[in-house]
């Protein structure tokens, strides 16, 4: 009797951390190299070509010129919604910038991409102001939407920051 209680309580113990696994969240990363993960499409006639960069889990990265700005989106694999990540001048060097995908148990839920800063607009352009530093922003992706912050690059440890801050509000879902 006394073997059969603790073979019981053994299995209880077990059990419980099988649960417990289960409700455990597994954070991880993966990335997209603008610079070797992107083709370029469109263009001609005039146009500024833009680019069609490869994401995560059917997500895909786009870059589009427009007159004065560089607009980076992430479209949704099913192609039905564009998520906007950031706005930047043409001083932008997508080539040099990676996208950190954030998972949460395999699944993207999140984008980490570091960015230029700008102060006061420019006189010679109305959109985008003068570049006084760059910035992390963190942006939630489908389902996602209350995921938007931003964290200064000169913080120490901004990319682990950023990572937490994007992790912490998706355990807040």
């Amino acid at each position: 009797m006394k073997h059969l209680a603790i073979i019981f309580i053994f299995c209880l113990i077990g059990l419980s951390g099988n649960i417990y696994a289960q409700k455990t969240t597994k954070f991880s990363s993966l990335y997209t190299n603008l610079d070797k993960d992107c083709k370029a499409i469109g263009g001609g006639d005039g146009q500024d070509e833009a680019s069609d960069c490869k994401g995560v889990a059917g997500y895909r990265i786009y870059i589009s010129p427009s007159a004065t700005t560089l607009s980076i989106t992430a479209q949704t694999p099913k192609k039905k919604d564009s998520i906007p990540l950031a706005m930047q001048g043409f001083d932008f060097d997508s080539k040099k910038h990676n996208i950190e995908w954030r998972l949460a148990n395999g699944k993207p839920f999140a984008v980490i991409i570091r960015v230029f800063k700008y102060g006061e607009t420019d006189e010679n352009n109305p959109y985008i102001g003068k570049k006084i530093g760059e910035e992390l922003k963190i942006v939630g992706l489908k389902g996602f939407d209350k995921i938007d912050f931003t964290v200064d690059a000169k913080t120490p440890n901004a990319n682990a920051k950023a990572r937490e801050m994007a992790d912490t509000a998706y355990k807040q879902k």
